[in-house]
C-alpha cells in the first residue's frame, strides 16, 4: 500500500487542495492501491497514517510532500516517530525543501529516498522499483544513498500536464475544502501549468524547475473549472500557477470561455507582463470574474531588484501596475522579501516601507505581504550570505533545532547583514501594517477583532512610528490565532 502524506502547514479549515499528492494520486489511480491523508484536514493525521501503516506495514511506502516552514518541521518529528514504529516502512520525500536540500534530508538515517523536482512519471518508476527490489539507479529524479555516498539520477524533462489524469476528487472530502474567501464562499483551487520561465535568484520554483514551464490546454482548464463548479457547487477559484500570466494569448483565450459561468477567480504574476498587456484583456479579465492578482513586488529598492534577477520590474512599474488595477477595479495583492540587499539593507527596508505606503495610496484596495528575505541555495545574494558565514545545516535534526527552526519559519535568516536593529525594524512595520491592513481574503477572522486591531494601530500607522510594536505584536498572536504569516 502506498500512503500519500500532506503534513500539517496551515491553521484548521485554512488549507487549500493538497495538489502536489493529488498529482500523484491521479497517475496512481486504478493501477495501485493507496490512501491520501492531509495534515490540513485531519487533526490526527499522524494517528491516521499509523493506523494504516500498523494493517500493512511491510509493504508500505510512504510517501511525504514537504515545504518549508510548518510543514517541514511537523514531517520530520512525524517521520522520525514512524521510522522508529514501523522500521520496515519506505519513506520518500519529495517536494521544494527536500529538493533544494536533498543532501541534509539523506544524510537522516529515518528517511530513505527523495524524489526532485516534478514527480508524476518518477513516482511510477519508482513504485516499479520497490516492488520488483530493482536498482535505485534506474530511476529518474531519485536520490538515495549508495555505496559511494549520496547518489542523484538524472531527471525527466518536464512532465506536461494535459497528460496527467484529472484530479481524483472522489478520493477526499470535498467539503473540507470549499473555503470562503475574498474570490467566493465556496473557493477551490486549481494549477493550469507547472514550472515557471523566469529565473529571480531568491525563488525556489528556480531551483526546482531550471526556468521550464508548461501549460495545460485551454479546454482542459475550462474542463475542470466547470467541474468544480457543477460537481461541488464552486463559485471562487485561485489559480495557483508560479505565473498564471506568462501567455497573454491563452489567458485572453481561457477568459473567453469564462464569461459566462458567474465565478470569481484569483492568480499570481509579474509585474512586467501584465502591463504590456493590451486594454481589451484587461477588460474581458475584469468580465470573466478577475478580483485579484498576486504580484511579487519583492522590493522598493531599483538596486536590490537588479540583484534579484528581476529586470523587469521596478518601484514605478510597481506602482503603475497597482494604478492599472485599481482602474478595472481588481485587488492588487504584492509580496515583498525585506532585508535582501547585502550592502544597502537599510536602504532595502526603508525604500520598501516607503513603497507599501505609496501602493496603499495609488490603491487602497490593495494587500501587502512583507516577508523577511531568507536565502535559497543558489544564486548571487546566497553566495554573498555563504561568504558571511551562512552554513546550511547537514541533516534533518540540524534543521529541527531552535536556530534553523527559525530559520524555516521566516524569523531568523541567518544574513549576516541583518542585523538585530534591522530585523526589529522589519517585524515592528510588519506588526503595524498588518494590525491596520489586516488580511481581506481569508473571510475567518471575527470584524470585531480586525476593528480593534485596525484602532489600536492607527496612530503608529498614519504617523510612520513602528518602533517598539511590541502591544500590537501580542496582540496579532493572540487575536488572530496563529493566522498570520509565518515569521512574527
Amino acid at each position: 500500500m502506498v500512503l500519500l502524506y500532506y503534513p500539517q502547514n496551515t491553521p484548521y479549515r485554512l488549507g487549500r487542495l493538497p495538489m502536489s499528492v493529488m498529482a500523484l494520486a491521479a497517475v496512481m489511480e486504478g493501477t495501485y492501491e493507496y490512501r491520501l491523508v492531509d495534515g490540513n484536514v485531519d487533526r490526527d493525521a499522524f494517528n491516521t497514517v499509523c493506523r494504516y501503516l500498523t494493517a500493512d506495514a511491510g509493504r508500505s511506502i510512504l510517501a511525504v510532500s514537504v515545504m518549508p516552514g510548518t510543514q517541514l518541521m511537523n514531517a520530520i518529528h512525524e517521520c522520525r516517530r514512524i521510522k522508529a514504529m514501523f522500521p520496515s516502512v519506505t519513506i520518500v520525500w519529495g517536494g521544494y525543501f527536500p529538493s533544494m536540500h536533498t543532501e541534509a534530508v539523506l544524510n537522516t538515517p529515518f528517511i530513505d529516498f527523495v524524489l526532485r523536482g516534478q514527480s508524476e512519471r518518477s513516482f511510477l518508476d519508482f513504485l516499479a522499483m520497490v516492488q520488483a527490489a530493482g536498482p535505485a539507479g534506474s530511476v529518474n529524479n531519485l536520490s538515495y544513498r549508495g555505496d559511494q555516498g549520496i547518489r542523484h539520477n538524472p531527471e525527466y524533462p518536464l512532465y506536461d500536464p494535459n497528460l496527467r489524469p484529472l484530479f481524483p476528487y472522489e478520493r477526499v472530502n470535498m467539503e473540507e475544502y470549499a473555503i470562503p474567501t475574498f474570490v467566493g464562499k465556496r473557493t477551490f483551487c486549481h494549477e493550469t501549468s507547472v514550472g515557471c520561465p523566469h529565473k529571480c535568484n531568491f525563488c525556489g520554483v528556480v531551483e526546482v524547475f531550471q526556468a521550464r514551464w508548461k501549460a495545460e490546454s485551454v479546454e482542459r482548464s475550462v474542463e475542470v473549472v466547470r467541474l468544480l463548479k457543477t460537481r461541488y457547487g464552486m463559485d471562487g477559484i485561485e489559480f495557483h500557477d508560479s505565473d498564471f500570466f506568462v501567455s497573454e494569448k491563452r489567458v485572453a483565450q481561457l477568459c473567453e470561455k469564462l464569461v459566462d459561468d458567474t465565478i470569481s477567480w484569483w492568480g499570481e504574476g509579474r509585474i512586467d507582463t501584465l502591463l504590456s498587456y493590451d486594454q481589451e484583456t484587461w477588460k474581458l479579465m475584469a468580465r470573466s470574474g478577475l478580483k485579484m492578482i498576486f504580484f511579487g513586488a519583492e522590493s522598493g529598492f531599483d538596486e536590490t531588484l537588479a540583484l534579484m534577477d528581476k529586470p523587469g520590474v521596478t518601484r514605478e512599474k510597481t506602482k503603475a501596475i497597482a494604478a492599472l488595477c485599481r482602474q478595472y477595479k481588481v485587488q492588487s495583492e504584492f509580496s515583498f522579501v525585506m532585508g535582501a540587499n547585502p550592502r544597502k539593507t537599510e536602504e532595502d527596508i526603508d525604500a520598501t516601507i516607503s513603497l507599501i505606503y505609496e501602493l496603499e495610496e495609488i490603491n487602497p484596495n490593495s494587500q501587502m505581504h512583507p516577508f523577511i528575505y531568507t536565502p535559497v541555495p543558489f544564486g548571487t545574494i546566497y553566495d554573498e550570505a555563504v561568504e558571511g558565514g551562512l552554513n546550511y545545516p547537514k541533516d534533518l535534526n540540524e534543521w529541527e533545532r531552535h536556530e534553523w527552526k527559525q530559520y524555516s519559519l521566516r524569523q531568523n535568516p541567518h544574513t549576516p547583514w541583518l542585523t538585530n536593529r534591522l530585523h526589529k525594524k522589519i517585524i515592528n512595520f510588519r506588526a503595524v501594517h498588518q494590525s491596520y491592513y489586516p488580511k481581506t481574503n481569508d473571510s475567518r477572522t471575527p470584524k470585531w477583532k480586525l476593528a480593534v486591531l485596525k484602532f489600536l494601530s492607527a496612530w503608529r500607522y498614519k504617523f510612520r512610528f513602528h518602533r517598539g510594536a511590541y502591544e500590537l505584536r501580542f496582540l496579532l498572536r493572540i487575536m488572530l490565532n496563529g493566522s498570520l504569516h509565518e515569521g512574527f
